[in-house]
């Protein structure tokens, strides 16, 4: 018996540690935070030049869309793409953020809507990791998904 308790708590112990391991203080969770917060403020700006600073050079930038291959990319087109918004133009928010830290890396998992001149265009996930260089957070990839489907109205027909 105690042998099969013994067991069973590995699992249990595996999980609790795991979890703290990666969960990161609330210090360097806002920290993280105010950084995706700059990304999508450069972006509701119009400010490619600011968007620029808070991603690594040669940043990933993939999409996932249902029943199709991974469409992988860099992030130099969105950055140029916000370049060509006024402000105001294009708001993304992001939602429901979850965001784990350990030591230089971070990752965050966020839902988001994208309106495009006052009209919900799409929704989806982003996933962004993030690293800690010189004392500064820095997005080094960017993946997303896209699904329509699940936050706008049905055409009707």
């Amino acid at each position: 018996m105690k042998k099969f308790l013994s067991l069973l708590m590995i699992p249990v112990m595996m999980m609790t540690s795991s979890n703290a391991f990666a969960a990161g203080t609330p210090q360097e969770k806002a920290q993280v935070r105010a950084i995706l917060d700059a990304v999508f403020d450069a972006m509701r700006a119009g400010d490619a030049d600011t968007l620029k600073s808070l991603l690594l050079p040669d940043t990933s930038l993939d999409r996932i869309s249902p029943d199709a291959p991974v469409e992988r990319g860099d992030a130099s087109g969105w950055i140029g793409w916000v370049g060509t918004l006024n402000p105001g133009q294009a708001d993304e928010q992001i939602f429901d953020v979850e965001i784990h830290v350990e030591g230089p890396l971070a990752v965050a998992w966020a839902p988001f809507t994208i309106a495009i001149d006052g009209e919900l265009r799409s929704c989806g996930v982003n996933q962004f990791t993030l690293v800690k260089q010189e004392g500064a957070w820095k997005v080094a990839y960017l993946i997303d998904t896209h699904t329509p489907e699940k936050c706008m109205p049905a055409a009707a027909g």
